[in-house]
């Protein structure tokens, strides 16, 4: 095929034109340089939720205050000044102390802010008023469904309950013996004399002078009496009445002696077992 030269011409023109105008690929830019992360922010601690099972159990907890839904102070909770009102658990039970009656309630924590309450078994002696008052006033509020809060320092607790009809208790807690002692201890009967207690100079009250006394799980005496002996250190939670014999169901603890020596007995008051006036 013959061109004529203008023709020829025109497209070595064109294809010029064409190379001119094809992209050539950019130069190769350097990596941008990666921004160092910021550093994380450090997690908050969590807060961890109060041990409310642990801390009801390893307490006993001594009535503080009663209010009603309009805050007024509600008197009958409150029958005697120097043997307040007081609530022990475990186990599933509320043991209530400073009553007339011998009381306790079930109990089951739904969460770690409810607590669903039961009436339980109690004695029925005919306790005049205040202390029947107060004795009626305790059982009416450990029933149902009541909120539950721990509060304040871990070495003094107290413990916040809350009826649904807004009837508040605040307790004050302090650690229970076994808490104290590091374990449960055993359940002893001692007999407790009205007679002066021989003790070394060095004893102060409240020194009682006891003697064991056995009982088998009918609740029938057994055995023979121990030795009257001095307990210079006297029994935790208990005091005696005056011209009267007393045999008293305890635990006792053993504490450990800091020198090596034998550990000491430590008797902590449960109920009064027997009691003889002595004329």
């Amino acid at each position: 095929m013959t061109f004529h030269r203008p023709y020829q011409l025109s497209l070595i023109l064109a294809a010029l034109f064409l190379a001119g105008c094809a992209k050539s690929p950019p130069p190769e830019s350097p990596a941008a340089e990666t921004a160092p992360a910021a550093p994380a922010e450090p997690a908050a601690a969590p807060t961890a939720a109060p041990d409310t099972a642990g801390t009801l159990t390893a307490h006993q907890w001594q009535l503080k205050s009663a209010t009603d839904a309009a805050g007024q102070t509600i008197a009958a909770f409150f029958p005697s000044p120097d043997k307040p009102l007081g609530l022990l658990f475990g186990e599933g039970r509320i043991n209530v102390t400073g009553s007339c009656n011998r009381m306790s309630a079930g109990y089951q924590l739904l969460d770690a802010a409810q607590l669903q309450a039961t009436p339980g078994p109690t004695t029925m002696m005919a306790c005049p008023p205040p202390l029947g008052d107060a004795d009626a006033a305790i059982a009416g509020f450990l029933n149902g469904t009541l909120q539950v809060a721990i509060e304040g320092d871990s070495g003094a607790p107290q413990l916040r309950m809350a009826a649904t009809d807004g009837r508040v208790l605040i307790f004050g807690g302090t650690p229970t013996p076994e808490t104290r002692f590091g374990g449960p201890g055993t359940r002893a009967f001692l007999e407790v004399s009205p007679k002066p207690c021989e003790a070394p100079a060095s004893a102060t009250p409240p020194c009682l002078m006891v003697r064991d006394r056995n009982f088998d799980e009918q609740g029938l005496e057994s055995g023979t009496p121990g030795e009257w002996r001095a307990l210079p250190a006297g029994i935790e939670g208990f005091v005696p009445a005056a011209g009267e014999q007393q045999v008293v169901r305890v635990k006792r603890f053993e504490q450990a002696d800091a020198a090596g020596g034998a550990p000491t007995e430590h008797f902590v008051f449960d109920m009064v077992v027997q009691s003889t006036t002595i004329r």
